[in-house]
């Protein structure tokens, strides 16, 4: 029952997600400027700050992260980027963040962060399986990297509309669709593999970040 109840928590969760995510596009495509929905637009990022530094170990440097993205979302609202700004800062630091936690363990001596999540679920892995989440961890960086690349041309030769669509719309089924040809990929590949859902690379993802967080 507990879990039933957990599992529509989260379907909920990623349902409200997809709805605001076409509300923010939606209104950008509108140009609009009626308050209410500004502060529609405005609430989960102030949410998350919220979320951060409740959650955030060290909570100056957090501070100062929060307040220059603010200071950046300012600047390019005054440069005449309007509603881009609300969510274009927020979307290139979300994916230059990725980027810099992925690559940084693609450094000589250090495990791949995919790789170590593996090892976490499944115990020792054979070579074959090292060497393709070394190459996992390398196609993400890659995808992160495209992301980045596409959002800034878009924003800059595109349409806003088309911008919008790209980072609002098409940010989150792009994500699961590495994970969607990740999975394919490793079932026709190593079928005799034992696999993981989405939800189990997220809670290993957790349990490694708080494991990282309690290690003196």
């Amino acid at each position: 029952m507990a879990r039933t109840a957990g599992a529509a928590w989260k379907v909920l969760i990623l349902l409200g997600i997809v709805v605001h995510q076409l509300l923010v596009h939606v209104s950008f495509a509108s140009a609009s400027n009626d308050p209410l929905r500004i502060a529609l637009l405005v609430a989960p990022l102030v949410a998350l700050a919220g979320l951060i530094m409740w959650r955030a170990d060290r909570r100056i440097l957090w501070a100062s992260i929060l307040v220059a993205g603010a200071g950046a979302i300012f600047l390019a609202h005054g440069a005449g980027l309007g509603l881009a700004a609300l969510y274009g800062v927020p979307h290139a630091v979300g994916y230059v963040f990725l980027l810099w936690l992925f690559g940084r363990t693609l450094l000589r001596d250090r495990e791949p962060l995919v790789t170590r999540l593996a090892r976490q679920m499944r115990g020792a892995l054979p070579p074959e399986m090292e060497i393709y989440t070394r190459r996992l961890t390398l196609a993400w960086c890659a995808f992160f990297a495209a992301q980045l690349a596409a959002s800034a041309l878009l924003l800059g030769f595109a349409t806003p509309e088309t911008w919008s669509f790209f980072v609002n719309v098409l940010n989150l089924p792009l994500v699961g669709l590495m994970f969607a040809a990740d999975y394919v990929y490793r079932v026709l590949r190593y079928r005799h593999a034992p696999q993981s859902s989405i939800a189990t690379v997220l809670e290993a993802y957790a349990k490694d970040r708080l494991s990282g967080r309690q290690a003196p």
